[in-house]
């Protein structure tokens, strides 16, 4: 039983504040039965129920509904026990005696009523009151948040469009001085550098802005594919490519400039890993109106648990390669998700990283001789 007692549940059940207020409530009406014993002679019985109703009111106003309850109760008994005449009885003789007796319950009662649905009211306008405060520091926080990324992607794109220009000077140059020059070749590699990560950051810019708007016009794959690797026919050189899929795929309506910024950072991606020499696979297909394209490399795959960061902001796998910012697959989802598709990346079975573009309710040019006749149809 002590056991019980001392443990937390009880603890937890009889709040150590309760309990002082049941032994002040006790002291109390100890106190007031002994000065009204003492003054009994001059002033009544009645006036001691008088002030053990104060006493409880007064209570009432700050304690709990338990202590005043039992207030009552005590008070009530004490008040019957010592002062109503016949006196150290608990019999009453008088009706009066007996509505006066009965009041000590009906005010105890009223009063623990009224105080538990003050507090309670109480109680819910702190709530209220605490949820207001956390939503406008909330709000606050997601205002300063909203600042800074503006003023972070204001700066960024003044300072890239700011490089563009001594950039396009730099390969002007270059051009001048030809392709026999050692040191030409360095800063070209240099300069492509450069303007890579430049552009990652003015696209990054432009699909955080949500000012990314895609223009979907009738395209076929293979326009797709030559504009995604022509930029990088110098990085590729060492991979050999490997198509599939792309003879029977009909005119599509998609924004060809967008899919083949995505495809060219995937890409470009596989050859910062895969080792030169290994084949780079790029297998497209159409089916029930959603187009896919898988590219995969023969590199040493994905870090086990990174195969959805990879898709974060600056995020670069352990052991990457030196000059890379980090933007590139970000971009190839923010661009996927403005055309209403989206990028996933896994390993392959067979080894390698395997990246899947889907872009789905592709629009699709159906050839007049086809038994299905309308020149186009959504699929």
């Amino acid at each position: 039983m002590n056991d019980y007692l001392s443990s937390p549940k009880a603890r937890e059940l009889v709040p150590v504040a309760v309990v002082g207020q049941f032994s002040w409530g006790m002291t109390i009406l100890f106190v007031l039965a002994s000065v009204c014993w003492v003054l009994l002679p001059y002033t009544g019985y009645l006036v001691s129920a008088l002030v053990f109703l104060m006493a409880i009111v007064l209570a009432g106003t700050r304690w709990n509904r338990g202590p005043v309850l039992a207030m009552g109760v005590v008070s009530a008994l004490v008040w019957n026990f010592i002062f109503i005449p016949p006196q150290f009885t608990l019999h009453i003789e008088k009706p009066q005696d007996i509505i006066m007796f009965a009041m000590f319950f009906v005010v105890a009662l009223s009063m623990g009523h009224l105080i538990t649905r003050l507090r309670e009211r109480e109680a819910a306008l702190e709530q209220h009151h605490r949820e207001r405060e956390q939503l406008v520091e909330a709000k606050h926080r997601a205002e300063l948040l909203a600042e800074s990324e503006r003023l972070h992607r204001t700066l960024l794109d003044s300072v890239s469009h700011e490089l563009k220009t001594p950039i396009a000077i730099i390969r002007t140059a270059l051009d001048g001085l030809g392709q026999g020059n050692a040191f030409a070749a360095e800063i070209e590699t240099a300069n492509r550098r450069l303007q890579r990560i430049v552009e990652n950051f003015l696209e990054m810019t432009r699909v955080e802005s949500e000012a990314l708007k895609p223009r979907p016009d009738w395209c076929e794959i293979s326009d797709v594919l030559h504009a995604a690797t022509t930029p990088l026919q110098k990085e590729l050189s060492k991979y050999p490519l490997r198509l599939s899929g792309t003879d029977d795929l009909p005119l599509m309506m998609l924004d060809s400039r967008l899919l083949a910024q995505v495809l060219g950072n995937v890409l470009h991606n596989a050859t910062l890993y895969a080792p030169a020499g290994t084949e780079i696979e790029i297998h497209t297909a159409l089916t029930n109106g959603t187009l896919e394209l898988r590219v995969r490399d023969h590199g040493p795959g994905l870090p086990i648990g990174t195969e959805d960061h990879v898709f974060d902001k600056f995020y670069r796998a352990p052991d990457s390669p030196a000059g890379g910012t980090g933007l590139g697959l970000a971009i190839a989802r923010g661009l996927m998700r403005a055309m209403k598709g989206d990028i996933e990346a896994h390993n392959h079975p067979e080894g390698g990283a395997e990246f899947v573009l889907r872009v789905e309710r592709v629009f699709q040019l159906v050839p007049s001789d086809s038994p299905s006749s309308p020149t186009s149809e959504t699929s």
